[in-house]
């Protein structure tokens, strides 16, 4: 059936039993980001005839010899045993946008977990160049889907039809938001885009007085000062100003293949934005080194308190340690 903005937001109230029951319970949200599938191998003359060029010689001269699909394969191991609640992937699953990378991380996305139970959005490494739908983002739809969409899910052709996307998981609130369109060479800018501003002020503004834990998964970097002009989200500002005034809790981010670190600004207080280094990355740079985050979320009589545990992978044991250990706490969301 098809739904409305309004019907979409009416989930948060109907789920309300099933959430209420949660309250003093952790969730668990693992993030991890531009795990970097790339299949040049196979790549086809004709296929270089455009942007991808590019990426085909930046991998073949420097990323090739940085990332690994074996680490990915121990990730997914190191999932099993930490088991968090859910999982969220801040884009870049593809190198060059080929449809044989997106089936390939369509295989590794279901290792990690059922449709349900793994959030997907796409970077821009994903959207090199426009391609055909069901040859690639097809393949993940089930993964980046909001719980509620405006239209059946067979009937999205398109990144346009499909964002921004809200899934609620217990109290916690994934918004899903899409920066990631063609862009001309040389370039890797973000934009989100009038429409689904539009689109991301209805759900933020619905959500502001639920009392859930509002997450903010976006590819580039909404902070000034990660990344370069080249890099950047064009409409960043526009994106922070409607954080300001209708609030969430945290911004998950990738992009910048390091970790990286700001805060949003806002009347109610400052919103966390943590930004993810490349998962398939064996950069001997601490901080390109390859890691994942864990988020112990619970809710308080006073509003949450967040647990953070990042989980880096070590060179010399080959394996994922400990990192760096932060707790956050933050008001109720206000009515």
């Amino acid at each position: 059936m098809t739904s409305t903005p309004t019907d979409t937001l009416k989930l948060s109230t109907t789920n309300r039993t099933t959430e209420d029951a949660a309250v003093g319970k952790s969730f668990v949200l693992a993030h991890f980001s531009d795990p970097h599938f790339a299949r040049v191998d196979h790549i086809k003359t004709r296929d270089l005839f455009n942007k991808r060029l590019l990426g085909y010689l930046r991998w073949k001269l420097k990323r090739q010899a940085e990332h690994s699909d074996e680490l990915l394969t121990i990730l997914d191991k190191e999932l099993q045993r930490t088991k968090p609640d859910h999982i969220a992937i801040t884009g870049d699953l593809t190198q060059l946008g080929l449809p044989v990378e997106f089936e390939i991380a369509q295989d590794w996305l279901q290792t990690l977990g059922a449709a349900n139970r793994v959030t997907v959005i796409p970077g821009n490494h994903d959207t090199y160049i426009k391609t055909d739908w069901h040859e690639t983002f097809a393949h993940w739809l089930d993964y980046m889907v909001a719980d509620v969409q405006d239209q059946p899910a067979n009937l999205i052709t398109s990144l346009d039809g499909l964002f921004p996307t809200l899934r609620i998981r217990n109290r916690i609130a994934l918004i899903g938001i899409n920066t990631a369109y063609p862009s001309r060479p040389h370039l890797a800018t973000g934009t989100i885009g009038n429409d689904q501003l539009k689109k991301l002020e209805t759900i933020l503004k619905h959500l502001s007085g639920q009392r859930l834990f509002r997450i903010v998964l976006i590819h580039h970097p909404p902070v000034e000062g990660i990344v370069s002009w080249r890099r950047s989200l064009t409409d960043a500002a526009s994106l922070r100003m409607m954080l300001e005034r209708y609030g969430a809790e945290l911004v998950l981010f990738g992009h910048a293949h390091k970790t990286a670190h700001g805060n949003l600004d806002t009347p109610s207080g400052l919103i966390p934005a943590m930004g993810a280094p490349s998962v398939s990355s064996l950069s001997p740079k601490d901080e390109r080194r390859s890691r994942y985050y864990l988020y112990r979320i619970s809710s308080t009589a006073e509003g949450w308190k967040v647990h953070l545990d990042e989980r880096v992978f070590s060179l010399e044991q080959y394996r994922f340690v400990d990192g760096r250990q932060q707790d956050f706490s933050f008001p109720a969301g206000a009515d």
